[in-house]
């Protein structure tokens, strides 16, 4: 049987199975195995980018070999869903795939059957952790605490104290807070965010990474979060409740 290996690496100083030994492992798995090995194809890269070189040239001299040989399954996909549907054209054009990780040969029925389940149960488990981690930021939220980068006006506690108790818990930025209350001061007054961008660039106000770059999206983004600003948010039933810390407005 004519077989190629495939190895990847998501970047060059990645700490993963090198290149050559990704392709060393295939090698002494085909050779075991009697295998012909008629090329080797390498790519550094992503999983889910489409343009992989060497993933591309397996794939356009596909009649030449009838097995491809890989250390482990997301070196093909990172998806188990992509991966499968992958596998299934591959059977459909009389090709097979092997992915040493999970130790299945696509060659054989019940390898391609095994594989399915495989793959079915790899890809459950990537939505059942999505699932979960959905559920605990909203459970977060629904505690009162915020989840990701503070917003502009306010700073971490967390990154303050180190303290695990003080995860979520924000912290008027000074400085910061004082823009943020001049914007809303002069949107009321009927300046338009156009014209509030222009106010703060004239006056030397740098954004929070020390530019001058103001746009009207980041103006309208502090604006349509006024409710934010007082020290309210919306729980999961939307009532308005309040936040532990201090509001700016």
């Amino acid at each position: 049987m004519r077989a190629v290996t495939y190895s990847r690496i998501s970047t060059e100083s990645q700490s993963e199975t090198s290149l050559s030994e990704q392709t060393r492992r295939a090698k002494q798995y085909a050779e075991m195995r009697e295998y012909d090995i008629v090329a080797s194809y390498e790519d550094i890269g992503t999983g889910t980018k489409t343009e992989r070189d060497g993933f591309q040239a397996m794939m356009d001299s596909i009649d030449d070999w009838d097995i491809v040989i890989a250390y482990k399954l997301d070196r093909f996909h990172r998806s188990s869903s992509n991966a499968l549907a992958w596998a299934t054209e591959l059977n459909g054009l009389g090709k097979n795939f092997v992915a040493m990780d999970i130790d299945v040969d696509t060659s054989t029925a019940m390898g391609m059957a095994i594989f399915k389940i495989i793959t079915a149960l790899n890809q459950m488990e990537v939505e059942v952790t999505r699932e979960r981690t959905i559920m605990g930021i909203q459970g977060v939220k629904n505690e009162g605490r915020w989840v990701g980068k503070p917003p502009y006006g306010y700073d971490s506690k967390f990154a303050q104290t180190g303290d695990e108790k003080d995860k979520g818990i924000l912290l008027v930025n000074p400085e910061e807070g004082d823009i943020v209350s001049s914007i809303f001061d002069l949107y009321k007054t009927g300046a338009t965010k156009s014209e509030i961008v222009n106010r703060l660039i004239n006056n030397s106000i740098l954004t929070r990474t020390g530019k001058r770059n103001w746009a009207s999206a980041t103006i309208g983004g502090i604006i349509d979060n006024e409710l934010f600003y007082q020290g309210h948010y919306y729980d999961a039933d939307n009532t308005v409740q309040d936040y532990t810390w201090e509001a700016i407005l």
